[in-house]
């Protein structure tokens, strides 16, 4: 059976919710499924025009008695049962906001200017990846909240998001959070959130975004760590993107290859009488493109640095914080949690808590495919080829890796064996649209989705032919 086999899916995520009444998991559990085999559509168009799964699925939605917050629950103890057995766990934080301009939108929170009419939420999301392979594990925690007008109601709320996701991590993973690394960006330096961590000796690292005072020197923090000698360097390349200059106009930054140096110190770090000692590991690029700002990473960490390789595993945490950005991406631009169009925000949050794990499903779709090529990066080359070999049958139902053969028939291929990986993954691709046109060998999830979907159209009609054929009709 395929691992993306929806029913699997939607039955592992949430038929343990407990939302009050056994019978309104079991509507959850297939309301999720439709959802998820319609990524991206609207709620009725992933009923497939059928009225009695469609009723079902706004009887649901519209219930008030169904828990936003549960159904997220569902999802997250779904995400802590999957990380027994994994060594280091980094749990990715950031927060986005969710966009609306309908007729809800009024009885929702501030976005930007108070009379803008885009309104929406504020959500804070943890996202679980296991460090050793860069896999999505999920989501074990958000936060929502609607900003009010009056910017000065807002700041205990958004500040206290950091310390308030330590909490419910914890609550959900227990012991477990021993193996559990905090990744955050310059936002997390916060002195509050950084000593509850070590109060509960947890692991972090977090970008630096203030110049703190030190105990033992006459010097902040960034200037100490300029004057530092260097322990060692390393090289990166950096993909090409797309940029917004200032004048509005988008622009290609062109791939290169970064040479960084590596700095790192234990200090002792001075705040409101109290001393907090804290192991910083500073990455910085020589010579940056001229108009360029260099690469510059000031990293707080809980993590050792006495070795250049402990520096570089520090670094190299860091550099997976963008996930969760793709994560953001996929919930809005995969899973179409924007385009929902509900009449009340109970409504509307209740279905985009279902999306939320519906946009972790599309991420994990593509790193099945792609994993190998992380692997490549991190030097793992044998481990990548031996993903690489396995049958795609791990992976794809008979009739979808048959289906995809008829298309895509691997060169000297014989027998009826399943393909290995890495050719399901490049036909996936192309069936996506992929020309791989930055280099990179590896195709975005959207279009590996893209791909998966126009799959899935064609494996339904050819079971559908196959049926009739079995039952002696002619088409």
């Amino acid at each position: 059976m395929s691992i993306f086999n929806p029913n699997k899916w939607a039955y592992d995520h949430f038929h343990h919710a407990e939302l009050g009444d056994k019978r309104r998991a079991a509507r959850l559990t297939v309301v999720a499924e439709h959802m998820a085999v319609g990524s991206g559509k609207s709620v009725a168009r992933s009923c497939n025009g059928e009225d009695a799964k469609l009723e079902g699925a706004y009887r649901l939605i519209r219930n008030d008695n169904v828990s936003p917050s549960m159904i997220r629950a569902a999802g997250f103890a779904r995400t802590a049962q999957a990380i027994e057995n994994i060594n280091e766990i980094l749990a990715l934080e950031d927060t986005t906001a969710l966009s609306y301009k309908h007729s809800v939108a009024s009885e929702l929170g501030k976005l930007g200017k108070p009379t803008d009419k885009s309104r929406g939420w504020w959500v804070h999301s943890v996202l679980l990846l296991d460090s050793h392979t860069s896999r999505t594990l999920g989501l074990i925690h958000q936060d929502w909240w609607c900003r009010p007008d009056n910017p000065n109601e807002a700041d205990e709320k958004e500040s206290g998001k950091w310390a308030d996701a330590s909490y419910f991590t914890r609550q959900r993973l227990q012991a477990h959070m021993s193996r559990v690394i905090s990744v955050c960006d310059r936002e997390a330096d916060i002195m509050h959130y950084l000593s509850d961590k070590q109060s509960h000796s947890e692991r972090f690292v977090v970008r630096a975004k203030h110049a703190r005072n030190l105990v033992e020197y006459e010097a902040k923090l960034f200037e100490h760590m300029d004057s530092h000698p260097v322990t060692g360097g390393y090289t990166i390349a950096i993909p090409q993107k797309g940029i917004k200059e200032a004048s509005g106009k988008s622009k290609n930054r062109p791939s290169r290859t970064a040479k960084l140096t590596l700095k790192a110190s234990a200090v002792n770090i001075k705040h409101n009488r109290q001393q907090h000692a804290i192991n910083v590991v500073y990455a910085q690029e020589l010579n940056p493109p001229q108009g360029e700002d260099g690469l510059s990473w000031m990293l707080l960490t809980s993590e050792p640095i006495d070795t250049l390789a402990q520096q570089l595993h520090v670094i190299d945490i860091y550099t997976t914080r963008w996930r969760i950005e793709d994560f953001h991406k996929a919930w809005k631009t995969g899973a179409g949690v924007e385009r929902l169009r509900m009449t009340s925000p109970d409504n509307l949050e209740r279905a985009a808590s279902i999306l939320c794990f519906i946009g972790v499903r599309l991420l994990q779709l593509r790193e099945v495919m792609s994993l190998p090529i992380y692997l490549r990066k991190r030097g793992q080359i044998e481990a990548a080829q031996s993903m690489e070999n396995q049958s795609c049958s791990n992976v794809l139902e008979n009739d979808e890796w048959r289906v995809l053969m008829q298309l895509y028939k691997p060169r000297g291929h014989k027998g009826k064996e399943a393909p290995n990986m890495k050719w399901a993954y490049q036909s996936l691709a192309k069936l996506g649209g992929f020309n791989d046109s930055k280099r990179t060998g590896m195709a975005s999830w959207s279009t590996i989705w893209e791909g998966w979907d126009d799959l899935q159209a064609q494996v339904k009609g050819y079971r559908l032919a196959k049926a009739l054929f079995e039952a002696g009709e002619t088409l």
